[in-house]
């Protein structure tokens, strides 16, 4: 698919170092007919390794919505009479998308979980690796002795076997 003026403008001011686009489909956000916060812009929903970005350029300005990856809670699919939607959730945002092309909504959709997935993989070595660390296991058993967690004994008796790690 050829890509249109939204993602190729997108692409040149908007495209953080490393970053580069996997899926993108044309549709709006906003009500039809719309005013106000609820106008409707036409643009493209674009989604990178890192990030959904919902971008539209115009002659007077531009409208950029960005929604880490990371941060995605859950995605909502909605279809009737050939009109998809998608709304991206997170703990304290949504964006919602629309668009015609089934074969868009499902690419859009799975370059979402897919990039889901692996920021979520990237993320739980990190946290086994700081539990693996005797420094950081140390700091967290002191902190269980300080909180009245361990008692004076248990607390030596751990450090002992990890003072043996270092």
């Amino acid at each position: 698919m050829k890509e249109n003026k939204h993602v190729e403008k997108f692409k040149s001011s908007h495209l953080n170092s490393g970053e580069s686009v996997i899926a993108w489909a044309e549709g709006y956000i906003g009500k039809m007919m719309g005013s106000g916060k609820d106008t409707q812009h036409n643009g493209a929903l674009i989604v990178t390794e890192t990030r959904v970005a919902f971008y539209r350029k115009g002659f007077i300005g531009e409208v950029i919505e960005t929604i880490p990856l990371k941060s995605i809670t859950s995605i909502e699919r909605k279809s009737t009479l050939g009109h998809r939607v998608i709304r991206v959730h997170t703990s304290h945002d949504d964006l919602e998308f629309k668009t015609f092309s089934k074969e868009s909504e499902l690419a859009l959709v799975e370059a979402i979980e897919s990039g889901r997935r692996l920021s979520t993989e990237t993320v739980a070595p990190e946290k086994n690796k700081a539990s693996n660390d005797p420094f950081e296991q140390l700091k967290k058993l002191s902190e269980l002795k300080e909180a009245g967690v361990i008692s004076d004994e248990e607390f030596q008796a751990k450090k002992i076997k990890l003072m043996d790690l270092i």
